[in-house]
């Protein structure tokens, strides 16, 4: 055996050695890569699930406030008219000529 054989040997040692050194880091972002699109994935589902829900919230949101306003602003219109009412009977009653006694 000589030296030139065990330098050919010492090379494939080598080589087989770095590439198993070399396919560990490979394999795990391998698999980081394709566990972040799966995520990614699941993700953008559950988001536009809660873009869905959230849109739903809004709109019964605006509705119920809607009810709300417009049920405060009768009450307000219904109570401003009364108030004009009963002031205009009041000046009425008292700008009226006091009634004389008939004789």
């Amino acid at each position: 055996m000589t030296l030139e054989f065990w330098r050919n040997l010492s090379v494939v040692w080598i080589s087989i050695f770095f590439f198993l050194i070399c396919l560990v880091p490979l394999a795990i972002a391998f698999l980081a890569v394709h566990g972040m699109r799966k995520v990614l994935i699941g993700a953008q589902s559950n988001l536009e699930r809660l873009q869905d829900a959230s849109s739903k919230a809004r709109a019964k949101t605006e509705q119920t406030a809607a009810q709300v306003t417009s049920a405060v602003i009768q009450g307000q219109s219904k109570a401003e008219k009364s108030q004009a009412t009963l002031k205009q009977l009041l000046q009425r009653t008292e700008s009226a000529p006091p009634s004389s006694p008939k004789k």
